[in-house]
């Protein structure tokens, strides 16, 4: 069995990754376990609030290891994604295997400075009105989300901390952690959604893709950057290939 850790966007929560791990369970049985977590400061672990990036890849190192020994891969999106490379370059026991999806990299992330100023303001006196987040949500999908989805995403923003909403804006995807990533030498699956903007192909060729010895990049059509809602049945079918083939490496 093997055993694979989902990590989400900002904003999101471990249910974003519902579409995927239904499909994935219903191909893999139970060959896979899956296990998506609510990041410090995001849907039900809001309470915790901001943590640093050192704190939150200690608290997930606490995730993994209370779990018990099996062999194991790390599939973050977005912000999580930051958190699953240097949880890597950590060199953990037990991981075989990375997949990133619309990652934000070791290195600063990329993003115009008056959408962040924009998004900062959202949660600057509390959470952020439904309206805003619906603007979020809708920016970063290439059409819109059928009506649950669209609901469940722009309830996700809401409940966000705001502590952690603009800890991650303001510093999280501002630090440079480039040279402590170094290069990785895990199978890595990089996705990036074909109509994302900041974190599409090109972004992740050249922040995440030189972070790893064996990267493998694919593109998902008629994603942006929301592509565990926009196209679930796509990402899980690119993860559970990247899950055969690595497990199978690592069985020769």
């Amino acid at each position: 069995m093997t055993r694979l850790f989902f990590l989400h966007a900002l904003g999101a929560s471990a249910r974003s990754w519902d579409g995927v791990v239904a499909r994935l369970k219903a191909e893999a049985g139970d060959r896979l376990d899956c296990v998506a977590l609510d990041l410090p400061g995001f849907g039900d672990a809001a309470a915790m609030g901001h943590r640093s990036i050192a704190e939150t890849l200690d608290w997930f190192a606490g995730e993994v290891s209370r779990r018990g020994p099996a062999p194991w891969i790390v599939v973050g999106h977005s912000m999580g994604g930051k958190i699953a490379t240097l949880t890597a370059a950590r060199d953990p026991e037990g991981l075989i295997g990375v997949v990133l999806v619309a990652a934000s990299p070791p290195a600063p992330e990329p993003m115009e400075e008056e959408r962040r100023a924009e998004m900062l303001g959202w949660f600057e006196h509390g959470v952020a009105s439904e309206g805003q987040a619906e603007k979020f949500v809708s920016a970063n999908t290439a059409h819109p989300l059928p009506a649950p989805l669209a609901a469940q995403a722009i309830a996700d923003v809401r409940r966000s901390a705001p502590a952690a909403w603009r800890g991650w804006l303001d510093e999280g995807a501002r630090e440079d952690w480039a040279k402590r990533a170094g290069v990785i030498d895990l199978p890595a699956l990089i996705v990036a959604g074909a109509e994302d903007g900041d974190l599409g192909e090109d972004a992740q060729r050249r922040l995440n893709s030189p972070h790893y010895v064996h990267a493998r990049v694919e593109l998902v059509a008629d994603a942006a950057h929301l592509i565990p809602y926009e196209q679930p049945h796509a990402l899980a079918a690119l993860i559970a290939g990247h899950v055969e083939h690595t497990t199978f490496k690592g069985e020769r």
